[in-house]
Order: C-alpha cells, then sequence, then structure tokens
C-alpha cells in the first residue's frame, strides 16, 4: 500500500465528453463507453505530489497501457491534411535516472517535422516516468529543448500521474505541477478493454491513444492538426 502522505482522493470536477479516435485506429466516434465511476479520484491517490516515497515504488515500468523497457525504440508518422509531414523517434534509454530518490525510467523522444514557420518543427525532450508497486506510473521530471526542464521535489515541482493502473472512462489527474503555474489536466474520454484514450490541455490541446500490451499508439494536436501514428 501507498503511505499516508499520499492521502485521500483528489476531485476533479467534470466528465471529458467522449471524443472521435485517431484517424486510422477507429474512425467512428467512440472505442466503447462503459459506465464512469462516481468518484474521479484515481485510485486514493493525491496527485500531483512533491515527495513520494521511494519505499511505495519498484524499479520497471511494466503497465500494460505505458510499459517502458529499456532499450525499446519504435517511431511514429506525423500526418496534416492528409500528407506526411515528419516523423517522432521514442527510446527507452537503457539507463535509469534518480529522481527525487526514485529510479526513474527515461523516455527521450525527437520531434522533427517540415516547415520553417513550426513552432513544434524540432523538439527533443526526455521525460522521466517511475511506477509504484500499485501499478499506477507517474511522470516525475522531464528535460525539453527548446522548453523548461524540472525534476519532482525541486523548484516546488511536484510529480502527476502518466498512467494509472486501472484506468477508467471520466477519470481525471493532473499530469504535473510547476512553480510557474502550469498543471495541465488529463481526462480519459472514451475506453475499452483494449484501448485507453485521453486528452490534455498543455499549452495545446492534445489526444493519445494508448493500446493494452502495446503502450501509446497515437498522438493528436488538436490545435496544429497533426496525427502521428506508431509504425507497426
Amino acid at each position: 500500500m501507498l503511505a499516508p502522505m499520499w492521502g485521500a482522493v483528489r476531485r476533479l470536477a467534470g466528465l471529458a465528453t467522449a471524443g472521435v479516435l485517431a484517424a486510422g485506429l477507429a474512425g467512428c466516434a467512440g472505442i466503447g463507453q462503459p459506465a464512469p465511476y462516481d468518484s474521479q479520484g484515481i485510485n486514493g491517490l493525491v496527485i500531483p505530489t512533491p515527495s513520494p516515497d521511494p519505499d511505495d515504488f519498484v524499479d520497471a515500468v511494466d503497465n500494460p497501457w505505458l510499459a517502458l523497457e529499456p532499450g525499446a525504440a519504435w517511431r511514429y508518422t506525423v500526418t496534416e491534411d492528409g500528407r506526411t509531414v515528419g516523423t517522432i523517434d521514442a527510446e527507452v534509454l537503457d539507463t535509469t535516472t534518480e529522481v527525487a530518490g526514485l529510479t526513474a525510467t527515461a523516455v527521450r523522444t525527437t520531434t522533427d517535422l517540415d516547415g520553417a514557420d513550426r513552432d513544434d518543427r524540432d523538439v527533443e525532450e526526455t521525460r522521466f516516468y517511475a511506477q509504484d508497486d500499485d501499478g499506477n506510473v507517474w511522470l516525475v521530471g522531464a528535460d525539453s529543448f527548446p522548453g523548461a526542464s524540472w525534476r519532482a521535489g525541486e523548484g516546488n515541482a511536484e510529480a502527476g500521474l502518466a498512467m494509472p493502473a486501472d484506468p477508467r472512462l471520466g477519470d481525471g489527474w493532473l499530469a504535473y505541477r510547476l512553480a510557474d503555474g502550469r498543471e495541465p489536466v488529463v481526462r480519459i474520454e472514451d475506453q475499452s478493454r483494449q484501448m485507453v484514450q485521453t486528452r490534455d490541455e498543455a499549452g495545446t490541446a492534445t489526444r493519445r491513444v494508448y493500446e493494452s500490451g502495446v503502450g501509446l499508439v497515437s498522438v493528436e494536436d488538436l490545435d496544429a492538426g497533426w496525427l502521428a501514428v506508431r509504425e507497426r
């Protein structure tokens, strides 16, 4: 069990409306809509938290919705208005990083999009994840170029949830909290046995689709208008 400092359930108001799956993955509205839970808290956790207890965490990230095996690598093809505009490459680094006393798994992504006027043309980001012993995956830090870097427990930054052990339609949580006031909310807006679809607001509105046993299979930037689909 988690230590008491994770405390009582954090409630987030409002349910996200079930959305349309990313093109090529479903093509029709919805991927199955089980009834939402009355409580929108995530397994009794306080989210976010500045100081997770290392005794409550394991070394590997093997949540079936977001399994991160060291050395794994994959690519997303990015399309916009029916044409290919670039790629996003992801790699789980072989070495771990200590963050707030936790053994964190690092995932480096490199975005390469066509168009010199794009704000998201060339971005490299490394995110750090840790899994608690109940199977919840936490985002505990990030390095972004260009962009901000942060670590949980430093400079008032707080770790948030990346993927619950038991995702449920209607659940909502904070992805992280930073001293500058950024605290993006993630909500599960659609779900089936094999797929979970989330939407978050972190500067731009983003929709993500996860497949059980595979991980993140698509990312859609709803503001910029591009869709990244994982190559099989």
